[in-house]
């Protein structure tokens, strides 16, 4: 849900710290010899119709804002024909480039987040016990897509905007070689990873499928889809400098997990990333990181074409993205099972009111549950879900803590077990109020997950919940 918020992230900073994984900096990226890579360094590009010069007024917005020069511009062009070539697609047009400086991006970022759908994210996930009542998570969210801007694509606008100064620095030392700067190669390789956005865009629909209604699993699996293939595409750049096949890697499934836990311990973009809630952490990273997995997996069965394939019919959930086999399996992936919550009357007699339904999925479910243990037992409790359906009310006392009716349903009644087991340990570590007003309950394959309801009505609504399950 929060995710939704940080698509502007894919220019601000987390690509620069996955460059540290695909060789930016000569670390260790995973080929079959684990061989160490250096700094990336593309081959010869062709050459691209010249970027618009002229210069243009300021808009809207504060701040300042130009055309790219000569120079600039033919950076940008060669960043185009390298996207291309690792991408296997190419431009119907040139992409228009603007630079900026940091103020000017930053508002823009601002400019990103919907107060209304902020505050019911806000208070669905501390009604989880996943954010702190007190927390501003507008504040903490600017901190976090303001930090370490570097560029980004704008799907609406269909343009590529650069920071200012990082435009210089390409202007200063236009050709690419082994005494790049390493400010300089990093973004090199964001703004590559924001032009292969541009390429989805122009080839992929992007633009159409980034604004279709999805409940937030499947937002998070959809911009797995996007960011997982343009990070693959960032990896096939940085593996052309050792001249080593893309599909030498993703062929080989073992090999992509690997790399997938060497992207997992890069340092993070910053320290407010690597600060923020893990509600707000673990679906931003996993979008690249699980994403990666997921699309390097397509990329082994059928190169490109399938990563293609995968943005017309894209996952509809994360159980899908961190499981690929679930995905790509012959006979047809593996789909959640739809669940339709019935009126709870009883509820709305009380004075409580709706403030959100949703569905949360396996990865945000895990994101729950590690909220009493580490982060891989969470995950494999987790894992096994097959459906869920939340509910979360307005108190009908203002200052009152929303009530919570969540309820799921897993692959096998062991597995839902399983589950249980984690949502109850979650509930022993509240307070002890919370704990009064809470309940775990489970019945076959069907687990209920109850928050700040008194005795009454949690009896009733478990039960009408619960009944023929």
């Amino acid at each position: 849900m929060l995710s939704r918020f940080c698509r502007v992230a894919r220019g601000v900073g987390l690509c620069c710290s996955l460059s540290f994984a695909c060789g930016a900096h000569g670390t260790t990226t995973v080929d079959e010899a684990h061989s160490t890579t250096a700094a990336i360094a593309p081959k010869a590009a062709e050459p691209e119709p010249a970027l618009p010069t002229s210069p243009a007024p300021v808009a809207e917005r504060g701040g300042s804002r130009r055309r790219p020069s000569q120079r600039e511009a033919r950076v940008i062009s060669q960043l185009m024909g390298a996207a291309e070539r690792v991408r296997r697609l190419r431009f119907a047009k040139p992409v228009p480039v603007w630079v900026e400086d940091r103020a000017r991006i930053t508002e823009y970022v601002s400019t990103q987040i919907e107060a209304d759908e902020l505050e019911r994210a806000r208070v669905v996930y501390t009604a989880l016990g996943l954010l702190s009542p007190n927390l501003d998570v507008r504040a903490l969210l600017l901190r976090l897509l303001g930090e370490q801007v570097v560029g980004y694509y704008d799907p609406d606008a269909k343009q590529l905007v650069v920071r200012d100064d990082i435009m210089r620095g390409f202007a200063s030392r236009p050709a690419y070689d082994e005494q790049t700067p390493n400010d300089l190669a990093e973004a090199r390789i964001v703004l590559l990873h924001e032009l292969v956005h541009a390429l989805q865009d122009q080839q992929l629909g992007l633009s159409k499928h980034i604004h279709e209604d999805r409940d937030t699993d499947a937002s998070n699996a959809f911009h797995a889809l996007v960011e997982g293939d343009a990070t693959l595409a960032m990896l096939g750049y940085a593996l052309e400098r050792e001249h080593i096949p893309l599909r030498r890697l993703t062929g080989n499934p073992a090999q992509v997990r690997s790399f997938s836990d060497v992207v997992r311990r890069s340092p993070l973009a910053g320290s407010e990333l690597e600060q923020a809630p893990p509600i707000v952490r673990v679906p931003l990273l996993s979008s690249y990181v699980d994403g990666l997995a997921f699309c390097a997996s397509l990329h082994g069965i059928g190169g490109f074409d399938a990563v293609d394939a995968a943005h017309a019919a894209p996952p509809t959930s994360t159980e899908q993205v961190l499981h690929p086999e679930r995905f790509t399996r012959p006979t047809s992936p593996d789909l959640p099972t739809r669940i339709e919550l019935p009126a709870l009357p009883e509820l709305e007699k009380a004075g409580y009111t709706l403030i959100r339904e949703d569905t949360l999925g396996e990865l945000e479910m895990g994101v729950y549950f590690g909220q009493s243990s580490e982060a891989n037992k969470a995950a494999r409790a987790a894992d096994g879900w097959d459906g869920d359906r939340i509910r979360v009310y307005r108190a009908p006392t203002s200052g009152d803590p929303a009530a919570v009716v969540w309820l799921s349903v897993w692959d096998s009644e062991q597995e839902a077990e399983q589950a249980q087991v984690a949502a109850e340990r979650v509930l022993n570590q509240a307070s002890k109020t919370a704990k009064k007003r809470g309940a775990v309950l489970r019945r076959g394959s069907w687990l209920l997950i109850l928050r700040e309801l008194p005795n009454e009505l949690r009896n009733t609504v478990s039960s009408r919940l619960l009944a023929g399950r």
